[in-house]
């Protein structure tokens, strides 16, 4: 099998980062700390949106998207009323994002931080695939290319913010380190994004799915880390390349399970997660948890974990 290198890894930090940063806290209101300088949005939108200044136009756009799904998702779930979108500069990201890394999606305390104007990420990964063999890169090309011959990465990391929307329906009281399982809020995650696209827009389902794909036939040499129970066990600690390929096989899942079920299972599994807080961490074993959620959610997800590779 091809490996792609070393920067694949470090780039797959695009799922990592968002539940990495969380610090705790006990059900506080939305941290405004972050909406210094940032320019509240006018429009008919059901969300608050803040923006850098001179990035109005931008912000509309994410204001567009982001409205429609969380429409869609609250429409499954139910409300999330305490919550802002912040569409943030590169040059303000120090002052109004929580993660290192610039243009990164993250959800934290009621705020889902996405970037404004040219994307460093995106960037980066269409210079790392232009650097691979034509034959092992070509249906990214197909899909990712834009007019002028150039891969525009952009079309996959600006839909990661459905995935920090979802984050945030599993957090009503804007805490962190909320529920019982981390790979679990991951493939739940991914189940909303998935299924956000899937039915709404699923002309640009394949901005997910072709780029997920490529990373599952493509892995790092030398995975540490494999099971669910490493994942959470060693979720702070493991290197971007496990870390990565985690999360593209909690998409995979999420496309089974969505595809197989329909979009109405993201509520049962958004309530096991809320229900089985951190509280129960030492209560309840792995193949508990395993059983309880094929008991309380749906068999399959009960297959799923057992069938993990």
């Amino acid at each position: 099998m091809i490996t792609p290198g070393e920067k694949i890894p470090v780039l797959l930090l695009i799922f990592l980062w968002p539940l990495f940063m969380l610090a705790q806290t006990n059900g506080v209101p939305v941290d405004h700390s972050k909406h210094k300088d940032l320019v509240a949005l006018k429009s008919d939108s059901l969300i608050n949106v803040l923006y850098s200044k001179g990035y109005q136009a931008e912000a509309k756009k994410k204001a567009i998207l982001i409205s429609d799904a969380y429409e869609f998702l609250s429409a499954i779930i139910g409300p999330k009323k305490d919550f802002y979108v912040l569409v943030v500069a590169l040059e303000d990201w120090s002052k109004n994002a929580y993660m290192p890394v610039p243009g990164l999606p993250e959800y934290y305390k009621g705020n889902i931080i996405v970037g404004a104007g040219q994307n460093a990420m995106a960037d980066d990964y269409a210079q790392m695939i232009g650097s691979f063999p034509k034959e092992m890169t070509k249906a990214l090309y197909q899909v990712y290319q834009d007019d002028a011959g150039q891969l525009d990465m952009k079309l996959f990391f600006d839909k990661l913010a459905i995935h920090e929307l979802t984050h945030n329906f599993q957090d009503p009281n804007n805490q962190s380190g909320y529920s019982i399982s981390r790979w679990l809020e991951e493939i739940h995650a991914n189940m909303g994004l998935y299924a956000y696209y899937k039915s709404e827009r699923p002309e640009e389902l394949k901005y997910i799915t072709t780029l997920v794909d490529f990373s599952v036939n493509n892995p790092p040499p030398n995975a540490q880390f494999t099971t669910l129970e490493d994942f959470d066990a060693n979720y702070y600690n493991m290197n971007p390349g496990d870390y990565g390929m985690y999360q593209m096989k909690f998409t995979k899942a999420a496309q089974k399970i969505i595809d197989t079920l329909g979009h109405d299972i993201l509520k049962p599994l958004n309530r096991f997660l809320i229900k089985y807080d951190e509280s129960f961490k030492d209560k309840i074993s792995p193949s508990e948890l395993t059983i309880k959620l094929g008991q309380e959610v749906h068999p399959l997800l009960m297959e799923i974990v057992n069938n993990w590779e």
